[in-house]
């Protein structure tokens, strides 16, 4: 049967023309609108015994729908993730994958990929090392401390584990007079990091500093007036007490007074005198000594007898 145009093309106008017209009407009536959501980022097929860096929380997408739809829709009608599932050691670049309702349109991702770096979790053991704040109470010493444990294990990724050579503690023995036995916790300083056990104890021997018996040695400066000469000095104490690390005083063999000038004495000097503390040692007890220093005539020597001549010639006789 011939198609009728003439008979058919009202038809086919009119309803052309409905159509038109629905168009309009939707869009007016229930334009397309586009919005903005920030949605969690959410990882699929992690593996086992890794670590992952690098991942977002959240991602930026702009979708487009009708306002009808739209305006119901909120953040948690949209997921986003990422599948690691296959990914070892190693840095990745993944694609986002976002998941949108029926009859709304995906417009833009951001970031469409994102760069994911993998590590293994592993272990290490490392020692624990100590430093020391302040100073023990003087006339003390601090001895060879302990610590236990001495190794702890450290879990974290691999190449953390591998910049981390030690875990140190400090413990603050200012003013200790007696030994001292510290709980202190231990810190990497270091995040993804942990330590085991968490603490260690620390004890700190303090004993007393050895001392020694030694002669005070007054150390004189210039010369007596002329004629004149010093004679025995006199030390009260003549002995004094140095404190110190056993290889400081056992290398000692006297301790020294401050310079005590007698330059043109005439008459005898008497005086408080300071001693210097040696090299290395903590302590001189006492500090300072009396000294008395005789100041007498020159003793001259009384002139010798000529010596007498012998008579030659009578010895020949």
């Amino acid at each position: 049967m011939a198609f009728r145009w003439r008979d058919n093309s009202i038809k086919i106008l009119a309803l052309f023309m409905a159509l038109l017209l629905w168009v309009y009407v939707t869009n007016e009536q229930n334009p397309l609108m586009s919005r903005n959501y920030h949605i969690p980022l959410a990882v699929q097929g992690k593996p086992e015994g890794y670590v992952i860096s690098g991942l977002p929380e959240k991602v930026h997408i702009r979708v487009q729908g009708p306002r009808t739809i739209g305006s119901a829709l909120g953040a948690g009608d949209f997921t986003a993730q990422v599948n690691l599932m296959g990914v070892a050691e190693g840095e990745w670049e993944l694609p986002v994958q976002v998941t949108t309702p029926p009859g709304v349109e995906l417009l833009q991702v951001t970031p469409r990929t994102v760069k994911v770096l993998t590590d293994r979790i592993t272990q290490k053991n490392v020692p624990v090392t100590l430093n020391f704040k302040g100073r023990v109470a003087q006339g003390l010493q601090r001895g060879d401390p302990v610590l236990e444990p001495p190794v702890v294990t450290l879990h974290g990724p691999s190449k953390l584990l591998a910049e981390i050579n030690r875990v140190g503690v400090t413990v603050d023995v200012s003013g200790a007079e007696d030994t001292l036995v510290r709980d202190v916790a231990l810190q990497t300083g270091v995040k993804g990091v942990t330590v085991s056990p968490g603490r260690v104890s620390v004890t700190v021997p303090v004993t007393a500093l050895p001392a020694r018996e030694l002669p005070v040695r007054i150390n004189l400066t210039g010369a007596p007036g002329e004629g004149y000469e010093v004679g025995e000095i006199l030390v009260q104490p003549a002995l004094v007490w140095v404190t110190g690390p056993r290889q400081v005083i056992e290398n000692l063999a006297e301790v020294q007074s401050l310079k005590v000038d007698i330059s043109g004495a005439t008459e005898d000097v008497a005086r408080e005198v300071v001693l210097v503390l040696p090299d290395g040692a903590t302590s001189v007890k006492p500090d300072r000594v009396h000294i008395t220093l005789p100041i007498v005539p020159q003793e001259t020597e009384p002139p010798q007898p000529p010596e007498e001549e012998e008579n030659t010639e009578d010895a020949g006789e």
